[in-house]
């Protein structure tokens, strides 16, 4: 089975635009139920606002590799969770046989995040 690149969309977001709209309503729309209760773990507000400001981004480019869904994508319906060695994880119930790579990044004033949309060959 072969796979080739379908689709690559990036996104960067300022963390100080995150922590201005950081509230219940907004976190409930962006994070799914697993991400909320990692984003409730962390103790640290520097932490807690790269984290969703990474989820946010990732989701952001996970829409952009698309271009059009055929449903509305509901953010709180994907998922960016970890593998065993800490890499990014993106779980999708739209299209969920592609496979959507997905790296995120931090820096002191922004989270920036890349998905690279693979469908295989059938």
């Amino acid at each position: 089975m072969i796979t080739m690149i379908d689709g690559i969309g990036i996104d960067i977001v300022e963390l100080e635009d995150i922590k201005k709209r950081m509230n219940e309503a907004f976190l409930k729309r962006i994070l799914s139920n697993e991400e909320y209760q990692r984003y409730l773990s962390i103790n640290d507000l520097g932490r807690q606002i790269a984290f969703v400001a990474g989820r946010f981004a990732a989701k952001e480019a996970y829409t952009k590799a698309y271009g059009v869904f055929e449903t509305p994508l509901m953010f709180s319906e994907v998922s960016i969770t970890q593998s065993e060695n800490q890499k990014p994880v993106l779980k999708s119930q739209y299209r969920s046989l592609d496979i959507c790579d997905v790296s995120i990044s931090h820096s002191e004033h922004y989270a920036v995040a890349i998905v690279v949309l693979q469908k295989k060959d059938q």
